[in-house]
């Protein structure tokens, strides 16, 4: 088996992507393969709907991302190992325990759970208001319900990752509810393992190699649609480094910073690709843009 470094597979991975956004011109032309892959993408989408009755859905969807978190706190996180109790968390700090990352990262999972659950909301038939309300309150019921587990680890239930929870469920209805500004504005996650994740396996969040940011998508404009500008967006994101159990202490750093790059919302949107302008409106591909640090220490 090949043994390849991360920095060479973050290589790779980037030329993938380049690729891919070549692939969602050429998608464009084949308007009959892409509407076939759209169709069964739908079909498959109502399947996984499991009953379009309203509510008896949003008792599902909120049961089932509910279950998963719980899963997932007691197979990495020790949930149950304490009894329940409180702990009061730093937000930016540098000394904290994760230098912020954990703030914006509670954040963006409460937003991308409330617009994913808002979307098959809509989906079963509730007008947007009602949907988005609907996506947005099981977003925050679940993230509620992981600071409850939370509170029986070494974690303790947070006040501040609760507060960033509800942030980021009025962010997701707030963004939904206004078409025009859903249509510019998004908020994304980018990923790759850090290197100490890969060695290590921690089963921590690994905050060392995520960024959280704002994309503000150009593409948006209507007057700019034919323009090749649809094609730039701008963004602004945060991340911190050296705050895991695995990382060297010494290289702590948090960062604020702008950027510059390729809008593969707008490639996707042009190729028509469905499922593909869904995972460029909340995933953050690396190597398509260009940043400055704005902030830093």
């Amino acid at each position: 088996m090949c043994d390849m470094s991360s920095r060479e597979l973050q290589s790779l991975w980037y030329k993938a992507i380049m690729f891919v956004s070549l692939a969602l011109f050429s998608a464009a032309g084949a308007s009959d393969c892409v509407e076939n892959f759209n169709e069964d993408a739908d079909a498959l989408n109502r399947r996984l709907l499991f009953t379009e009755e309203p509510k008896k859905g949003l008792v599902i969807d909120t049961l089932a991302s509910s279950a998963s978190i719980a899963a997932w706190g007691f197979k990495s996180w020790d949930w149950g190992s304490e009894s329940s109790h409180f702990s009061n968390e730093d937000w930016f700090d540098y000394d904290s325990d994760t230098g912020g990352s954990d703030k914006t990262g509670h954040f963006y999972m409460t937003y991308l759970i409330s617009r994913m659950i808002s979307s098959r909301m809509e989906d079963r038939s509730w007008d947007l208001k009602e949907a988005s309300l609907a996506g947005s309150l099981s977003g925050m019921l679940a993230m509620t319900l992981l600071e409850i587990g939370d509170g029986t680890s070494e974690y303790g239930f947070s006040k501040q990752d609760l507060i960033a929870d509800g942030l980021g469920a009025l962010t997701a209805y707030a963004i939904r509810t206004n078409p025009e500004v859903d249509k510019v504005l998004d908020v994304r996650m980018e990923y790759w393992p850090s290197s100490g994740y890969q060695d290590n396996a921690d089963t921590a969040t690994d905050y060392s190699g995520m960024k959280h940011l704002v994309a503000f998508k150009l593409s948006g404009f209507d007057r700019l649609k034919k323009s090749p500008w649809r094609f730039v967006e701008f963004q602004a994101g945060f991340y911190a480094r050296g705050y895991r159990s695995y990382d060297d202490e010494d290289d702590k750093s948090q960062q604020v910073y702008v950027g510059v790059g390729l809008s593969l919302a707008a490639l996707a949107d042009e190729s028509g690709i469905n499922v593909l302008k869904n995972l460029f409106e909340f995933y953050q591909p690396g190597g398509t843009y260009v940043e400055t640090n704005v902030w830093e220490r």
